[in-house]
């Protein structure tokens, strides 16, 4: 036998350290065995374990685990205790099986200094093995290296089996000659103890075989089930799930050469999972929590070495590995337990029981693990912002927002985020946000109480539907031109024939658009009236109201009902014939009440302070100023120059239009009037619509002779106060006038 040099080491201590950044283990009951039988075995305090972690090989003392990121990572049974040992280099058998040795393959600079080292989890020892260039390891298995010699010019052939042993801290390498002698390609697929599959193809056939080759003697066994596929092994039988064939699980039984064959319902775009214990098999796909299609099964489930009913161990498993004792570890999860990694054995009565060994924190079931859902949205002019954190992001998401006085509900389809990206998916990973800019369907929503409910669906059908809820209220700030209670704009028409008409608007989107949601009618008989204005709220409610003033000169209050309709009427006083212009304010004197204005024939302006009360809503009129006839029309605008009150837009006989900044001032309202630009009398009516693309500045809305609407956007700024206006759908028509 030819001696290789050995260099021999301790570790422990060394790279063992205990992850603090691992998520806390489920201490729940252990899983209720599905499909009868008896209970499984109650599981103590799991094993922390990082969140995504497949089981690459079981030991005595411990087992060793890759990380989604694929590093592996040893923990301890006994205590938790963790050691890393870096990124994965390639197939788990690479790294050891059924044992507490851990093997790790290291190249040197252009495939020099080739090298194996064999970590003793138990002892604490490492024996580095040399390999040189004409060396390939192809698995390893309770201590022993299964390696190729392959030669310089032919590197795709492995001409020798070797096995190397460390005995007594030197290497012992034996060369098998029990394979056939014209084999070409040797894989290693499957462990036990003592013993390894290989996978292996000849010169003269080009189908790949399947044997078991005993680690100890060097002997090798050709299997019945030649089929190469995914395989395992126990010291009774023999399984195999072929590639080309995954719908059949072989098992042979390795005393009596007897085959039994049981339905699988796999297909070939599945990755099989096969195990061994006791006197079952155990067998399903490969499916992460995450990932998958509800069509397939994804259960790993059990079954006898005779056949029968499977029995369901975990709703879904992503690897599984035996282990020395004849037990299984599987990385997988329950609904009941969730994620982590179980042990599967043979109880006292001969069913399987599971057990879990190390959890991830992480449910196996769809769950809602956090939420921020604000109990009040204002929507003015912030979106209402929600986010609910699912456990996993395969799943469709409905939510639906629910108005509780008039039942009108708003459907919206949400994604969350499902990509892993590092560093910090796994903070996002089932992340739902949700910005709600306060419309119910095609309709803008009303102040009051809403509900929502969340329905979140498992895309890949493990584990039910997740359905949260609860209740949130929408407050909006009250709005002058808001006569419906949700926040928007309504502009009020009279056709020629004295009926009153509502039209609401709604912003369109991230293009400031101030578009019409629906012509409404309020009702007849209002061509009694001469003058019609919106005030806002000035008699104590939320919703906009009216004053109207008849040909006799009487002023009428119409309170807003806040459901797009008036009240009666109620008198408020005669005498109003002596104005040719009533403008309805928002705040000029900085009250919190909406104010009026009023122009007199000889062209002074006059101050009409809200007061709140329905049955005398403006207190005694004071003196503006005079030389306001040189102004065809007056438009009150709210606050659109950034200043702490109220504004006036006057256009003048030319067609300049000029900037009144309110002042906050009940004696001196307005400061020195700013000049805005000229051309405005192209247009009939200027109507100071509130906010009508929800930015939180004022904007003006302006009627031209054909009817036609046009925006001009408020931008806070005096020197500029409004954007290049923008044509609105509302349509007004020579005969449908609008009401300021």
């Amino acid at each position: 036998m030819r001696q290789l040099g050995v260099s021999r080491r301790l570790f422990a201590g060394a790279t063992a350290l205990v992850l603090a950044t691992v998520i806390g283990p489920l201490a729940l009951p252990a899983v209720a065995e599905a499909g009868g039988g008896s209970p499984q075995a109650a599981a103590t305090t799991p094993l922390p374990l990082p969140v995504g972690s497949t089981v690459v090989s079981a030991g005595t003392t411990g087992f060793l685990s890759k990380s989604y990121e694929g590093d592996l990572l040893w923990t301890r049974y006994a205590d938790g205790a963790t050691t890393a040992f870096g990124h994965e280099t390639g197939n788990g058998l690479l790294h050891g099986s059924v044992s507490d040795t851990v093997v790790t393959e290291h190249y040197g600079a252009y495939g020099q200094d080739h090298y194996a080292e064999l970590h003793d989890m138990a002892t604490g020892t490492v024996d580095t093995v040399p390999l040189g260039t004409t060396r390939s390891l192809l698995g390893a298995s309770g201590g022993t290296l299964v390696t190729c010699r392959l030669y310089p010019l032919d590197p795709g052939t492995c001409h020798e089996l070797h096995l190397i042993d460390v005995v007594a801290g030197e290497p012992v390498d034996r060369t098998v000659t029990s394979v056939p002698a014209d084999t070409t390609a040797i894989g290693v697929t499957a462990a036990a103890p003592g013993e390894v599959t290989l996978d292996y193809r000849t010169a003269a056939d080009t189908q790949d075989h399947i044997g078991v080759l005993d680690l100890a003697s060097g002997a090798f066994t050709a299997a019945k089930a030649a089929k190469s596929g995914v395989v395992a092994l126990s010291a009774s039988r023999f399984g195999v799930i072929p590639y080309t064939e995954p719908s059949v699980l072989t098992l042979e039984d390795r005393a009596t050469g007897a085959v039994t064959r049981i339905p699988t319902g796999q297909t070939p775009y599945d990755r099989s999972l096969l195990g061994l214990t006791g006197d079952w098999a155990v067998f399903g796909i490969v499916n992460a929590v995450d990932v998958g299609s509800a069509e397939a099964d994804k259960t790993l489930k059990a079954v006898p070495f005779a056949g029968g009913a499977p029995r369901k161990l975990l709703d879904h498993a992503t690897s599984v590995v035996p282990a020395p004792d004849g037990s299984l570890l599987a990385a997988g999860g329950t609904l009941a337990q969730g994620e982590g990694v179980y042990r599967v054995s043979q109880g006292p009565d001969g069913v399987p029981v599971v057990a879990m060994v190390a959890g991830t924190g992480q449910p196996t079931v769809l769950a809602l693990t956090s939420s921020s859902v604000p109990p009040v949205a204002t929507l003015s002019p912030a979106h209402w912002k929600a986010r609910w954190q699912l456990s996993r992001g395969n799943a469709e998401v409905v939510l639906t927002l629910r108005n509780t006085a008039t039942g009108a509900v708003d459907t919206s389809y949400l994604y969350p985020r499902d990509t892993p990206t590092e560093p910090t998916w796994m903070d996002t990973h089932g992340l739902i946000t949700f910005d709600w800019d306060g419309r119910l369907g095609t309709r803008v929503g009303p102040n009051g109480a809403y509900t929502w409910q969340l329905t979140a669906t498992p895309f890949n059908g493990i584990g039910p539907v997740l359905k949260a809820s609860g209740a949130f209220t929408v407050a909006r700030t009250p709005a002058p031109h808001d006569f419906t209670d949700n926040g928007s704009p309504d502009l009020l028409g009279l056709d020629s024939s004295g009926v009153l008409w509502r039209e609401d608007t709604f912003p369109a989107g991230k293009s400031g658009m101030v578009v019409p949601d629906a012509r409404v009618r309020i009702g007849p008989g209002w061509n009694t009236y001469d003058r019609i204005a919106a005030v806002g709220n000035i008699a104590g409610s939320s919703a906009g109201d009216l004053v109207a003033r008849d040909r006799s000169g009487v002023l009428w209050l119409y309170t807003g009902t806040g459901k797009g309709q008036f009240a009666a009427r109620t008198r408020i006083g005669g005498g109003w014939g002596i104005y040719t212009q009533l403008t309805g304010m928002s705040d000029v004197n900085g009250d919190g009440r909406g104010d009026l204005v009023a122009r007199d024939a000889s062209g002074v302006l006059w101050l009409y302070t809200g007061t709140g009360r329905a049955a005398a809503p403006y207190a005694a009129r004071t003196r503006i100023g005079g030389g306001w006839n040189v102004y065809t029309q007056i438009a009150a605008v709210g606050n659109i120059a950034g200043s702490s009150a109220g504004d006036l837009v006057a256009c003048d006989a030319s067609g300049v239009l000029w900037l009144y900044t309110g002042t906050g001032r009940a004696a001196a309202p307005f400061a020195a009037r700013t000049r805005i630009g000229g051309g405005w009398n192209v247009y009939t009516q200027l109507v100071g619509v509130g906010d009508g693309n929800v930015d939180g500045r004022p904007d003006l809305v302006a009627e031209d002779r054909d009817g036609t609407a046009w925006v001009y956007l408020g931008t806070g700024d005096a020197r500029a106060p409004f954007a290049a206006r923008r044509m609105s759908g509302v349509l007004f028509s020579p005969r449908y006038k609008a009401v300021v």
